[in-house]
């Protein structure tokens, strides 16, 4: 009866250790999975930053360009160019 009794304890021990690995595995692909969504967030946002900053800079240029254009359209004509240096 006794053997019977260890055998069931035994049984039970060995359930409870199994669960108790299997729940701590989880815990930890949990943690590593928010881990690699923390870094993709961020790497996102910096890829996001940057291409603002490109679209700020590629927007200043073209204001700076237009200002340029219309500079070089409203000079006098004496101060245009002739069109003697086209190819």
């Amino acid at each position: 009866m006794m053997v019977k009794l260890w055998g069931w304890i035994a049984a039970a021990f060995g359930i409870l250790t199994a669960a108790l690995l299997y729940m701590r595995g989880q815990r930890d692909r949990a943690r590593e999975k928010a881990s690699e969504a923390k870094a993709k967030a961020k790497s996102q946002q910096a890829v996001r930053e940057t291409e603002r900053e490109i679209d700020k800079a590629r927007a200043q240029a073209r204001k700076e360009s237009n200002e340029v254009q219309h500079e070089a359209d409203d000079r006098p004509d004496d101060k245009k160019p002739s069109g003697n240096f086209r190819r």
